[in-house]
């Protein structure tokens, strides 16, 4: 007996309430100011230039140095070196039909002087000058086809090696040393660097409000950076089932970070500019039903005086706004409409009437702290 009489004396409750210690929050502050409506999209980074590097020429690959992932440099890095013997076998041949030409042109030319004194001397008859003057001709057109066929075999010999055509990283490759090509046959993939472009699917009801050369921030998801680029394509046609349009967006990217493919987050403006109380993000509370901020008054006001408040009546001494010295206060909750979601801040609505008189500029709002308050509540505020 004697035992449970003490364990019940040790359940009762104490004659006096115990004081509670305030709890410690972080605050902000509302402002009112110019925000523009907007909308978030969901796109990709892809790459600005792409193309598939090929064989010109009939040849064995003897030179392929490259990997996937290897640097290239426009003009100087070379992709490939396509075996070029028979160019230059057929060179050759050509340069000595040329010389073989030249000496037999000019001892036709000589057979035609003779022939002019000829004929001055009524020795030799008109046609026959004719027709020593026709030969010299067709042995100058075979002079000169001979020069295109050289210079074709020379072509042929410098497109036997296969440079970059833009600074890029290889992404794939279509063909291996020693293997047989033709012309038109694939050998590297290349996307450009130093540059890239970030794709979106921009909703019809939107479309207009973009402009060529608008910058517009970007934020890349993988990296957890936002990043500033200029609309540099709008496409005018877009799919008839999702009423999208396609938008180009080009990203400076001189070290290399940004990867094609990376998924990335881009707010496009969906109307005009106006003004808006603004609070910091981490001030709305978010349930499925409502959203609500807590709002810091000083330890003088109570919660009832708060919410009897008439909208366009001044609080003596205002419960909205503590003083900048003031490190104790009772906290409020106000419901509120989120209007406009920013990246950082929420511009937002009062519910209720009176509580606009509480969340106004200048009012401190909790942003960390506030997930186990209780309205009415004594808070510290941290430094």
């Amino acid at each position: 007996m004697e035992f449970l009489r003490h364990r019940l004396k040790v359940l009762e409750p104490p004659s006096e309430p115990r004081q509670t210690k305030p709890a410690l929050v972080r605050v902000g502050r509302a402002v009112q100011k110019m925000v523009q409506p907007n909308r978030t999209l969901v796109g990709r980074l892809v790459e600005v230039r792409r193309v598939v590097a090929c064989s010109e020429v009939t040849g064995k690959i003897v030179h392929l140095p490259l990997e996937e992932g290897n640097l290239v440099e426009a003009g100087k890095t070379v992709l490939a070196r396509i075996d070029d013997i028979w160019a230059r076998l057929a060179l050759e041949q050509q340069q000595a039909q040329w010389l073989a030409t030249a000496a037999q042109l000019e001892f036709e030319k000589g057979e035609l002087r003779r022939l002019e004194e000829l004929f001055k001397a009524a020795a030799v008859t008109e046609s026959e000058l004719h027709q020593k003057r026709t030969q010299i001709a067709q042995w100058e057109a075979r002079l000169q086809e001979l020069q295109a066929a050289m210079a074709q075999e020379q072509e042929r010999q410098k497109r036997s090696v296969v440079y970059a055509p833009f600074d890029g990283i290889v992404v794939a490759k279509h063909a291996e040393l020693g293997q047989y090509v033709q012309p038109g046959s694939p050998l590297v993939e290349i996307i450009s660097r130093g540059q890239i472009d970030a794709q979106l699917m921009v909703p019809e009801s939107a479309i207009n409000r973009l402009q060529l050369d608008q910058t517009l921030s970007i934020f890349v998801d993988p990296l957890g950076e936002q990043v500033q680029g200029k609309v540099v394509s709008i496409t005018p046609f877009g799919p008839t089932a999702s009423r999208t349009f396609p938008v180009r967006v080009r990203i400076d990217d001189p070290t290399g970070r940004l990867k094609v493919g990376m998924s990335i987050t881009a707010r496009i403006p969906t109307g005009p500019e106006k003004p808006a109380l603004v609070v910091p993000k981490d001030a709305v509370l978010e349930k499925p039903d409502e959203a609500f901020v807590w709002v810091v008054m000083p330890e003088s006001a109570t919660e009832g005086e708060a919410s009897a408040q008439l909208p366009g009546q001044a609080l003596e001494p205002s419960p909205a706004t503590l003083p900048p010295d003031a490190r104790v206060g009772l906290v409020h909750p106000v419901l509120v409409r989120i209007d406009i979601r920013l990246p950082t801040e929420y511009a937002v609505i009062p519910q209720a009437s009176q509580d606009a008189a509480l969340l106004k500029p200048g009012a401190q709002v909790v942003i960390e702290g506030g997930e186990r308050l209780t309205p009415g509540q004594k808070v510290q505020i941290a430094p």
